[in-house]
């Protein structure tokens, strides 16, 4: 596929060529007087061929809820509602152990206990991988039994082998303590699994790469016991971006599970899973919980609070904290705002958990009836909205953040895998994905803060840049018109020509001096390294013609001696801080200033911490890969679709959501937005969810819309030929 979009992307240059129509702009020569020049090589706006979300057994999206969920007495008005008769299933067994006094064999006998819809895709989750230690034991599987299964329902999906497999992970095996393997001994671990984890637990806490070596051993453990079928095995994570992982080693399905009991950054969790579903070919799923921990209004701290709209429990027992009823929970407005991002942004399945307290309610009568609760009414509304607009196209995101494989990267970001101490490289991972996505929690306050509005939009896949897998596993990176290299990578000579090669071909890297290494030649980056260190003098100059660039705090730089490359950006005393090389057809950019980031540690949830380094860079990018410029503060994301674009404004202000309250609205946070159409030619404007036209000022070629406090609005743009 790779090979298909380069020829296209050749043909589309010489077709501009011929057209008359200009190259990117070159930067002017040192001395010349600064203009608006580009740094990313490529003008076009193709969303790449293998970024659309795969069809499933005749789709491209499905909802998915719990088998039972379309059965029962009293529920014909929610049975019959069309996100429920046609959601895929989700089904549940205890185990897959065969029968007889061989407590290590495995059939797929159990299988036929399921009677699942044979016109929907399912899922199967049983308990074997959780925690994933529980498959280190020398299980046995009868395979034929399973493949005999497996052949008579061609909707199967997968087993849910690992789910929340990070979480079980880390908690594991980042433990000194013994208590998590006496806990074991007293479930049903053998002193053989029991064993084999305390010796992989000694050396996963040796070093990061450590880690992921034995987060693998895990996996082969998972994969023997569901017989040995990677394509059909999927992994549930949480709090850990681990989707490379369970992908790279050949897993069929990763999910996204979402929740607000911590630092969860839900637009960072979509960029890993999109990044490595669109990297490894592989759909995913968003899986969304509806738990917070925060606070009540009062001030008092409250967790594991849970909308419940049947009954009201409550426990505030040290470790076994469980709070339920109305209003309880993450808010209706967040949970709205996540279903419609999560199908604009290309999940193949979205699955909601906890139907029948969450999304239901029973009504007074004798005898009840079951209808929607206001979580079940925000679901209704954003089904009927994927089904009046199936065609959502390709989320459009044109820059890939390549972070190293063994980041183990926690959604808050910090320290990797949350055990190991956090090195000067990691704070450049985390010091992007803030400035990408800020940090908006304020959880006294009752901000929730799972999604945040941003000025550099939803356009960001991450993308494991140093893959075991080597250049395959790379094979996506043309889709991209920009790649930016974060953190310390570990890239030899195979991974460091597959760069050079996507930069020949009309890509952009960004690279920071510290990540250079002998395997990419002078050249290449058109500068050559010093190895020295200097203070950078500010201010800092932007030779783009983007005015200068303050620093309120220190940072350092390695000097560069030019070869070719041409200065972006200087310091008072002419150092060079930043530089671009036309190399073949493509860019790069070489920062010199140490991983961007200032000398001095940065508290990234500061809300008033600022990396403008960081920010002037992505700014330009931003500017030039985009077909539009959005502006307001709004999230904001584009869509390319059949005939146009959408563009999808989630305005994350103006909600305060207690953990036992319902959510308010605060209606003087309505955010006014702007979209400048720039060259698009336009033939129409609509809003998608209202279905009314957009205010929209032909002469400008720019349009104005309201987005209300917790509130989404999709704009279609109908462009004309060529835009």
């Amino acid at each position: 596929m790779a090979h298909a979009y380069r020829s296209r992307f050749l043909f589309l240059s010489a077709l501009l060529s011929a057209a008359g129509v200009a190259g990117p702009a070159v930067f002017p020569a040192p001395g010349a007087t600064p203009g608006a020049c580009r740094l990313v090589a490529r003008e076009d706006f193709d969303a790449g061929d293998t970024c659309a979300p795969p069809e499933i057994f005749g789709r491209r999206f499905w909802n998915m809820l719990p088998a039972g969920a379309k059965h029962g007495k009293g529920k014909e008005a929610i049975t019959g509602e069309a996100m429920v008769r046609e959601a895929a299933g989700s089904y549940h067994v205890a185990d897959l152990r065969a029968p007889g006094d061989d407590p290590l064999a495995v059939s797929g006998d159990k299988l036929y206990t399921l009677k699942p819809d044979p016109a929907v895709p399912f899922l199967v989750s049983c308990g074997a991988g959780r925690p994933p230690f529980r498959c280190l034991d020398d299980f046995h599987a009868d395979k034929k039994s399973y493949e005999a299964w497996k052949r008579e329902h061609p909707n199967f999906l997968g087993f849910r082998a690992g789910s929340e497999w990070d979480n079980q992970f880390i908690a594991h095996m980042f433990s000194r303590s013994e208590g998590t393997l006496a806990e074991g001994r007293r479930s049903t671990w053998t002193e053989t699994a029991v064993a084999r984890t305390k010796a992989l637990r000694a050396t996963c806490q040796s070093d990061r790469e450590a880690a992921v070596r034995g987060l693998h051993e895990c996996y082969k453990g998972i994969r023997r016991y569901y017989f040995d079928d990677p394509g059909k095995m999927t992994f549930l994570r949480a709090g850990w971006s681990f989707d490379h992982y369970c992908l790279e080693w050949g897993a069929g399905l990763a999910v996204l599970e979402t929740t607000s009991t911590g630092n969860y950054r839900h637009q960072v969790g979509m960029a890993f899973i999109r990044g490595a579903s669109r990297q490894y070919r592989r759909p995913w799923v968003w899986y969304m919980a509806s738990y917070y921990n925060g606070y009540q209004k009062d001030g008092t701290r409250s967790v594991n609070n849970e909308p419940n709209y049947v009954s009201t429990t409550r426990s505030d027992t040290v470790g076994q904290e469980e709070n339920s009823g109305p209003g309880f929970g993450m808010s209706v407005s967040l949970k709205r705002r996540d279903n419609y991002l999560a199908y604009l942004s290309g999940a193949s399945v979205v699955e909601h958990e906890d139907w029948g307290r969450a999304y239901c309610r029973l009504e007074p009568g004798n005898p009840p009836k079951w209808s929607l609760s206001p979580h079940g009414e925000a679901m209704r509304e954003w089904y009927a909205f994927t089904r009046r607009h199936p065609g959502r196209g390709v989320s459009y995101a044109p820059v890939a953040l390549l972070i190293p494989f063994s980041q183990g990267m926690p959604v808050g970001g910090g320290s990797p895998f949350s055990f190991f101490p956090v090195e000067r490289p990691d704070t450049m991972v985390d010091g992007f994905l803030y400035t990408l996505v800020p940090h908006a929690q304020d959880l006294r306050k009752g901000k929730e803060g799972c999604l945040s509005n941003s000025r550099y939009g939803d356009i960001y896949d991450v993308l494991a840049g140093d893959p075991p897998g080597g250049p395959a596993s790379l094979s996506a990176l043309p889709n991209y018109k920009a790649a930016v290299l974060l953190g310390k990578q570990n890239i030899g000579a195979p991974i460091a020509a597959r760069l050079m090669d996507y930069v020949r071909q009309g890509g952009t890297l960004v690279i920071n001096a510290r990540q250079v290494n002998q395997h990419f030649p002078p050249g290449f980056l058109g500068a050559k390294l010093t190895g020295k260190t200097a203070e950078v003098a500010g201010p800092v100059t932007d030779l783009a013609g983007n005015g200068t660039v303050a620093l309120s705090e220190p940072y350092d730089y390695e000097p560069l001696a030019l070869s070719g490359a041409q200065p972006v950006w200087t310091d008072s005393k002419g150092g060079v801080l930043a530089s671009v090389n036309t190399y073949g057809r493509g860019r790069v950019i070489l920062t010199s200033a140490d991983y961007l980031m200032p000398r001095n540690k940065v508290n990234m949830q500061d809300p008033a911490a600022k990396l403008p380094l960081i920010g002037r860079l992505m700014e330009q990018i931003v500017r030039e890969v985009l077909p539009v410029a959005v502006e307001g503060d709004i999230e904001y994301g584009l869509n390319r679709v059949d005939g146009g674009w959408w563009v999808y404004l989630i305005n994350n202000k103006g909600v305060t959501k207690f953990t036992q309250t319902p959510d308010e609205l605060d209606p003087a946070e309505t955010a006014r937005v702007t979209v400048d159409l720039r060259a698009l030619r336009v033939n129409g404007v609509r809003e998608l969810l209202t279905n009314e036209p957009a205010a929209f000022d032909r002469e400008k070629n720019k349009l104005t819309i309201d987005v209300g406090p917790g509130d989404i609005r999709v704009v279609e743009i109908k462009a004309g030929v060529g835009s």
